[in-house]
């Protein structure tokens, strides 16, 4: 029978190549937590006890041991992730959440929470709904819908809704279809789209390439803000005069990003993330 100690240390002498100690410790903790049901600081004072569980369990860090050192990002091993105080349920079919997609969250969040009237929002490429539902439990006065082309994602997001009971309108459509259902009067319109260029793969993360949906990731180098163009034509027919819209970009198309925003609103806020990277614009005030 093996101590979590001991368990610990095969995962930080086979991960080391690929991760820095405090992400080692990050992934062990999340799994001993979903595999043992005990809370991280429990765990960490009793690492060289000898929990029963971590025997009968034994198998399950085993094979996420080797998914790991496969690629496998531990949020899909897990099935689960935290996003902006919301639990979310992950699989390949949808992208993982980020910290600075919180940070695109918090921004329309602050700028919104005084507002007394109801706030209808739109959450354009959705996924796995996170932002969309977030934006639902932290305002509580608004009316959320999140558009989506992939049907296995929806479906995701849908239980991602339920699990933190939150009424989202999910509409299942092409946000580059001309014809995907508009939804009128909005006062934010906010997304996450596909910005990664084809030509950036080599230079990402194996662990990304390999198991995150390229759907949701990668655009074409030939027109690098198709979707920033469809986000603007769909604010052009159900923005409210007086809405906002809020996105995440590539930061190495920010100037280009914010200069196509610039064409078409007269209010064009372009915002480092905590890193210092241009990451994220609010446009207002269509032309």
């Amino acid at each position: 029978m093996k101590s979590l100690a001991q368990i610990r240390k095969e995962y930080i002498e086979v991960l080391s190549s690929r991760y820095t100690q405090k992400e080692i410790d990050t992934i062990f903790y999340t799994l001993a937590e979903a595999y043992l049901h005990k809370k991280k600081s429990i765990l960490q004072l009793g690492l060289n006890e000898l929990y029963e569980e971590s025997e009968i369990k034994s198998l399950l860090f085993q094979h996420s041991l080797f998914q790991l050192s496969q690629g496998v990002p531990y949020q899909y091993i897990v099935g689960n992730t935290e996003f902006y105080d919301c639990k979310i349920l992950v699989n390949p079919n949808v992208l993982i959440p980020r910290p600075e997609t919180e940070e695109l969250v918090d921004w329309v969040i602050q700028e919104n929470k005084q507002k007394f009237d109801p706030i209808n929002i739109i959450d354009l490429c959705t996924g796995s709904g996170c932002i969309a539902i977030a934006l639902a439990k932290n305002l509580k006065h608004s009316k959320v819908s999140a558009l989506e082309v992939s049907s296995s994602a929806v479906e995701l997001a849908k239980k991602n809704a339920e699990l933190n009971q939150v009424d989202i309108n999910f509409i299942f459509g092409d946000l580059l279809d001309a014809t995907v259902e508009d939804i009128p009067n909005l006062d934010v319109i906010v997304s996450n789209p596909p910005y990664i260029r084809n030509s950036e793969i080599d230079s990402m993360e194996d662990t990304v390439v390999q198991n995150e949906p390229a759907l949701a990731l990668f655009v074409s180098d030939n027109n690098p803000l198709i979707f920033y163009q469809a986000i603007i034509d769909y604010a052009y027919k159900n923005l409210k005069p007086s809405g906002s819209v809020y996105v995440e970009i590539n930061q190495d198309l920010a100037e280009e990003t914010q200069e196509l925003f610039s064409k078409n609103f007269i209010f064009v806020e372009l915002k480092k993330d905590l890193s210092g990277k241009n990451r994220l614009i609010k446009a207002k005030g269509i032309r």
